[in-house]
């Protein structure tokens, strides 16, 4: 399946990971991303300084759900979907800072809302490829990945502004789930694993 070129992936860096995907073309597609992502960022803050008003969180989402199929294509590549873990969590963390959490604007909540499930939906198909392609993440790192999603999570409540990735963090616990029962079923290092959860 050929990859197409878009205005955040030059066309030669394309061409490579249509011709032969690599670790390289996802180090070298996420490094694009994230400064791609810094910029908009940057850009989007610069002008609610200028304007010295913030800037409605539909529009600041907008801004940041359009890296969301590039981030879908660079999970795809070997070791891709390490980057775009920590890409989606970028864009999660841009709107927590952007304007006013403490705020009554019911249409700012339900905005941030929308966007959170948008990471949450798109951060689920990216946790099952991690998990599939990195066994030692799933048996080491899933934790800390899972409190570092916790922490914000109880920050965004203090402000009414729940759930924050839900289906990711449950996707998680069950791969936890499952890596412990594993354990516990092969104390004399045996074969016989339990059935992974769907």
């Amino acid at each position: 399946m050929l990859i197409k070129s878009a205005v955040d992936v030059p066309p030669a860096i394309a061409k490579s990971m249509d011709q032969s995907p690599s670790t390289d073309a996802a180090t070298t597609l996420s490094a694009q991303l994230d400064r791609k992502i810094t910029i908009v960022n940057f850009d989007l803050h610069r002008l609610q300084d200028d304007l010295n008003s913030t800037l409605p969180t539909t529009l600041f989402s907008a801004s940041m759900s359009k890296f969301l199929p590039d981030i879908a294509r660079l999970s795809a590549l070997p070791t891709g979907p390490r980057h775009a873990f920590d890409l989606i969590l970028k864009l999660g963390g841009n709107l927590n800072s952007h304007g006013s959490l403490d705020t009554s604007d019911t249409n700012d909540i339900t905005a941030r809302r929308e966007f959170y499930t948008r990471l949450d939906e798109a951060m689920v198909a990216v946790v099952r490829r991690r998990i599939e392609e990195d066994g030692d993440w799933a048996t080491t790192g899933i934790t800390r990945e899972i409190k570092r999603i916790e922490k914000t999570a109880a920050y965004l409540r203090n402000f009414g502004i729940e759930p924050y990735f839900p289906e990711t963090l449950d996707e998680m616990r069950r791969e936890l789930e499952y890596q412990q029962e594993a354990r516990q079923q092969q104390p004399n290092g045996g074969n016989h694993s339990p059935p992974r959860y769907n």
